[in-house]
């Protein structure tokens, strides 16, 4: 009984010892089973990377010979423009090729004609033509200087005499006109600034008044005596400037719309003048009048001692009479 009782505690405990192995058995083989999927895993994934290395690659395989591909299409598409342009250049050059043909056999033809008998001295020809094409425009270029002078030296003479004209001018109204609004009258000119060979230089001449160092030009700004005053000393300025060997003085109807105080200061002005003249042996000064009362002024001054009055007769003729001063 007591052997009993022990075989059977032991069949328990064996019994329990290989239900704890089986446990631990079942626990080994699920965690076998475990370790095989992570090994597939693991595998998978290696592999995976494996053919992801290997796509890269093919890609940047694909992605050279695409460029290469280019490349090619580039140089081809150069090869192509360049083999164009050469076949121009080709062309162009057989047409040179051909001018030149042409021109060489002008060339020829030419230097065969050059030593016939017309163009054989043409070398000298030439030489002699050269010389007079040269002379001729060294001769227009020093003629242009010469012209250029010339004006200028006519322009300085004319800048001289203007200013003696102004001189005598102004000493004849100072001496003659006897109003206060003017103290002297001038010629003044408004120059053309262009000057030019083959362009004469022109001038435009105006007559200015001054009063109290201020010009006005005369025209519309004075009345009709002074008008005819200033042109009879204009005229007698002009006269004494330019025609020293002119013996003849002609001035008609001198006082016309002067003013009796006028009137005698020409009279004066004009006796004083002809005084100074009368020293040359050929002077004459002729004035045609209406102003008998002029005449007599100019008897007073001791210039004249006679005049000639024109009238009609009894027949209805023009009578030309002398007279004497002392008989008026």
């Amino acid at each position: 009984a007591v052997v009993s009782t022990q075989s059977t505690g032991e069949y328990e405990n064996l019994k329990t010892q290989k239900k704890k192995l089986e446990g631990q058995l079942q626990q080994l083989k699920r965690d076998l089973d475990s370790s095989q999927v992570k090994k597939r895993d693991l595998e998978d994934c290696l592999q995976i990377r494996k053919f992801e290395q290997e796509m890269q690659s093919i890609k940047e395989d694909i992605t050279s010979a695409e460029s290469r591909l280019k490349d090619l299409a580039g140089a081809r598409t150069e090869a192509s423009k360049l083999k164009a342009e050469l076949e121009k250049k080709g062309e162009t050059r057989a047409g040179q090729e051909g001018r030149n043909r042409g021109f060489t056999d002008q060339v020829n033809g030419l230097q065969r004609e050059l030593k016939s008998d017309l163009f054989r001295d043409a070398g000298t020809t030439y030489h002699h033509q050269s010389i007079k094409c040269h002379v001729g425009q060294q001769t227009a270029s020093d003629l242009e200087m010469y012209i250029l002078a010339y004006e200028r030296a006519i322009m300085r003479f004319h800048s001289d005499k203007m200013q003696e004209i102004n001189k005598t001018l102004r000493e004849l109204w100072v001496d003659i006109y006897r109003g206060g609004d003017i103290d002297f009258i001038e010629i003044r000119t408004d120059d053309d600034a262009a000057e030019s060979i083959g362009r004469r230089k022109t001038c435009n001449y105006r007559v200015a008044m001054n009063k109290g160092g201020v010009f006005i030009d005369m025209r519309q700004h004075c009345s009709a005596g002074q008008r005819v005053l200033a042109a009879l000393l204009i005229r007698l300025a002009l006269a004494e400037t330019f025609c020293n060997n002119c013996g003849v003085i002609t001035l008609d109807e001198p006082t016309t719309n002067l003013d009796r105080d006028n009137i005698e200061s020409l009279a004066t002005a004009l006796g004083q003048f002809i005084k100074s003249r009368s020293n040359t042996g050929h002077f004459q000064l002729i004035i045609i009048t209406h102003d008998e009362d002029f005449v007599e002024l100019l008897g007073r001054s001791a210039a004249i001692d006679h005049f000639y009055k024109v009238a009609k007769g009894p027949d209805f003729c023009s009578n030309i009479v002398k007279k004497m001063i002392v008989e008026q």
